[in-house]
């Protein structure tokens, strides 16, 4: 459908407007997080299929989109104190925009859904989307934070997104799901999201921290050596479990990427019990 000027207009501002918007650009990045770590325990071996971009240009809905061969999600976010779907008829309201969006994609024959993300917790807008866009409409409440470690704690779906892609699920610190978080906001960050993002990249970026440990990576190996010195010591339970190597001996534990240097010192200096052995991993 041919653009007019009024329209053509008010997507050029809407534009400008959106990426000028820094708090609500929090908002967006703390959700890009959910959803990269959400898709991650989800499309398993699709990584190269997902893509993510930020502010669309020309696009009515144009927060977020998260593309994939199955299905394009274009994601309107609202971190607002006052929130309400409005008119679809009526151009600066999320109903206009909504409809809008749909009429776009289905011009483009595009397999699609739009979806709107709020923080508002009293919101009733997921009970009062207008029956015009409803169709193809979803809702999702998103609690937010002024910081990932806290929002972490706060926020369930997050923290059980985070535990699905952890080698060690539901008995993973709170500490260590942080972190993971922490890794990817600053991947998102770092990324130039306006342009297409494929959630593979993400992760191969993600591979260079070594202290992040996915439940996609592989088991890393130990070698014999090294196993029989460490089966000698009593009270010693230990795994590897993707890049780190998990260890407890009574009440003390811990873990450390693997492999490392402190493979070649554990064979090197040959500890005989938990002391010695506690020396080199700390």
């Amino acid at each position: 459908m041919e653009r007019t000027d009024d329209i053509k207009l008010y997507l050029k501002n809407k534009h400008q407007g959106g990426e000028s918007n820094q708090k609500g650009g929090l908002f967006e990045d703390f959700y890009a997080v959910y959803q990269i770590v959400s898709c991650i325990a989800r499309c398993k071996s699709t990584f190269d299929s997902v893509e993510f971009q930020t502010q669309l240009e020309d696009t009515f809905v144009d927060d977020m989109l998260i593309a994939h061969p199955e299905r394009n999600m274009y994601h309107q976010l609202k971190n607002t104190q006052s929130l309400s779907w409005g008119k679809v008829d009526k151009q600066g309201d999320i109903a206009f925009d909504f409809a809008h969006q749909i009429e776009d994609c289905k011009e483009r024959n595009e397999k699609f859904a739009l979806k709107l993300v709020y923080s508002l917790k009293d919101s009733k807008v997921d009970e009062q989307i207008p029956e015009e866009i409803k169709e193809q409409t979803s809702t999702e409440y998103f609690d937010y934070s002024s910081d990932i470690n806290s929002l972490v704690i706060i926020n369930a779906p997050l923290k059980h997104a985070l535990m699905a892609i952890s080698p060690n699920g539901k008995k993973t610190p709170t500490d260590d799901l942080t972190n993971i978080a922490s890794v990817f906001l600053g991947i998102w960050k770092g990324c130039d999201s306006k342009n297409r993002i494929s959630l593979e990249e993400i992760i191969r970026r993600a591979k260079n921290c070594k202290y992040v440990n996915l439940k996609i990576y592989p088991d890393e190996d130990m070698s014999e050596n090294c196993k029989r010195i460490l089966n000698t010591i009593e009270g010693l339970e230990y795994h590897i479990s993707g890049r780190m190597f998990y260890w407890s001996i009574g009440r003390m534990n811990g873990n450390c990427p693997w492999p490392d240097e402190i493979e070649t010192e554990i064979i090197r200096q040959h500890p005989t019990d938990k002391w010695e052995l506690l020396s080199i991993l700390s």
